[in-house]
């Protein structure tokens, strides 16, 4: 009878150490997702201004191509740079010919920089295969808005960040369950 009892208590106590773990686990997942792509929103939008100072000159025919600016500032900051016209017509990108490229008008990000001055959309690219975040910019003279710079890296980093701390909450919460059996037993 005392060893029933104490196996009641024990479980209880078991299924209150999962309980309580996975909502913690759950809870810090979140947070680590949501920090991450806090922080790459934040990094994406200074990559996307110094873009845009960058293709300012070319817009006012003060000399360079946009495409070649693009590729340049593409490798040298390991991201996506597109160069987008008010029309969106594409006019440089750092990996595809953007002759080859759709119009870009209707891209969320793109649509909300020329709306208030930042946009930013995370979406799967059907061009690179992979989730996506994007975070654009207006290319400015002095008040006027003369095209829009986007930058964009992929979340496989965000995501294997993500899947490595839930599987450490994984091994945590199985251990501390064997731990607390043993330990009823």
């Amino acid at each position: 009878m005392f060893r029933s009892v104490q196996w009641r208590i024990a479980v209880s106590f078991i299924l209150l150490i999962i309980i309580s773990m996975g909502v913690l686990g759950i809870y810090l997942t979140n947070l680590t997702r949501n920090s991450q792509l806090d922080n790459l929103r934040s990094h994406l939008e200074k990559e996307a201004r110094i873009t845009a100072e960058a293709g300012l000159p070319a817009f006012l025919g003060q000399g360079g191509d946009l495409d070649t600016l693009a590729k340049k500032l593409g490798e040298e900051i390991h991201a996506r740079v597109t160069i987008i016209a008010l029309d969106g017509k594409v006019l440089g990108d750092s990996q595809e010919d953007p002759s080859t490229m759709e119009n870009h008008a209707t891209r969320p990000e793109v649509k909300d920089a020329l709306a208030s001055g930042l946009g930013e959309s995370t979406r799967y690219s059907t061009t690179l295969g992979e989730q996506m975040m994007y975070v654009a910019v207006p290319i400015k003279n002095q008040d006027k808005i003369v095209g829009v710079a986007r930058v964009a890296l992929p979340l496989v980093a965000v995501e294997n960040s993500v899947n490595h701390l839930t599987l450490i909450i994984s091994l945590a919460m199985v251990t501390t369950t064997i731990l607390a059996m043993v330990a009823a037993g």
